[in-house]
């Protein structure tokens, strides 16, 4: 997942964990070998099709680092309208969130995309399928 914009440094195994446990859920190997080293990263490409045919683009990773942005605190605005397990990841470019369903499988959650007017809509069955999915 090459980058377009610069990332933050790379967090820690340790400032990962804390996170991890803030939210409650192992997160996916595969999105911390990306997430981990580039946090806060934009991708490119960027661009997603969704399932209804229209598209968006990934603006940007969550990260582990203070302020807007972080994964843990991105989730706060959306605890009353997100259903309990499903964990952004990253926003689109209207601020709109990207999320891991661990409602679904813990283990190996799928991506679903996340909107205030059709809620959770699947994506992937994983993080890897996802970011095989993003196109220019």
């Amino acid at each position: 997942m090459p980058t377009g914009d610069p990332p933050l440094a790379p967090a820690g195994d340790a400032v990962v964990r804390e996170h991890e446990d803030r939210l409650r859920v192992d997160l996916p190997r595969d999105f911390l070998a990306v997430a981990q080293h580039r946090q806060g990263a934009a991708p490119h490409p960027a661009k997603v099709t969704l399932p209804d045919g229209s598209a968006t683009a990934v603006a940007r990773l969550l990260h582990f680092g203070e302020g807007f942005g972080n994964i843990v605190t991105r989730g706060f605005p959306l605890e009353g309208v997100l259903d309990k397990g499903v964990i952004p990841f990253a926003e689109d470019v209207g601020g709109d969130v990207f999320c891991f369903s661990f409602r679904e499988d813990y283990d190996r959650p799928p991506v679903v995309f996340w909107t205030v007017d059709h809620g959770a809509v699947r994506l992937a069955d994983d993080f890897t399928a996802f970011v095989a999915m993003l196109h220019d």
